[in-house]
């Protein structure tokens, strides 16, 4: 798994490419949630993710946890189509902003 993060003032950007599973998930975890506390609105460009696993949903969970403690926005972006299937299937979709 590969991670960018682009800087746009108060708000910011991770690209994550690869795989968010269980051998990935405690290091996407640590950035991620560092991420958190810097800005007031978190992209997760999601263009590039291939799959995600259990682990990778709790690192979301969190990560949605820590923006929501903070009144700030989390929102996933460009979802490929079996990304989004284990989003729905898991009860994601309705607990995550998508565009």
């Amino acid at each position: 798994m590969k991670m960018k993060l682009i800087n746009r003032q108060n708000e910011g950007e991770i690209l994550i490419e690869g795989r968010l599973d269980s051998n990935s998930a405690s290091e996407a975890e640590k950035i991620i949630l560092e991420t958190t506390e810097k800005f007031d609105k978190l992209i997760l460009n999601m263009e590039k993710l291939e799959y995600i696993s259990s682990a990778g949903l709790r690192v979301l969970k969190k990560t949605h946890m820590a923006m929501n403690k903070k009144e700030g926005t989390l929102l996933l972006k460009n979802v490929n189509s079996m990304v989004m299937e284990v989003f729905e299937m898991t009860g994601f979709a309705g607990l995550l902003h998508f565009e």
